[in-house]
C-alpha cells in the first residue's frame, strides 16, 4: 500500500467531517491518524476484539490487588469485572504473570 497522501485528500479537513463516530475518533487519536484511516481503509470494517485487552487487564488485576476491599473496588470499576472474577484470576495465576 502506498503511504503517500493523494492530491484530493487536501480537501479533508477537521471542520468538514460530519460523521459523529469519526469526530469521536478524532478526539481520541487525532485528526492526522483518522485522516490516514479514512484514506487507506475507507469501506473496510475495522473491529477491535474485546479479548485483545484480556491479558493486560489480568496483569493489572494481579499487580493492583493487594487483598484490600479498596483495591478490589478500584479494580472492579477500572476493569468492569466482578470481585469474584478477581478471586478467580488470583487463583488461576497463583503468583505467576499474565503477560
Amino acid at each position: 500500500m502506498e503511504n503517500k497522501e493523494p492530491e484530493w485528500a487536501k480537501y479533508i479537513t477537521e471542520d468538514s467531517i460530519e460523521n459523529e463516530d469519526i469526530k469521536a475518533l478524532i478526539e481520541l487519536i487525532g485528526f492526522d491518524a483518522v485522516k490516514k484511516l479514512m484514506i487507506h481503509y475507507a469501506g473496510i470494517p475495522i473491529v477491535i476484539p474485546k479479548r485483545c485487552l484480556t491479558k493486560y487487564k489480568h496483569q493489572y488485576v494481579l499487580d493492583t490487588n493487594n487483598g484490600s476491599k479498596r483495591s478490589k473496588i478500584k479494580i472492579v470499576h477500572e476493569c468492569k469485572i466482578t470481585e469474584s472474577y478477581i478471586y478467580k484470576l488470583t487463583k488461576k495465576y497463583n503468583k505467576r504473570k499474565a503477560l
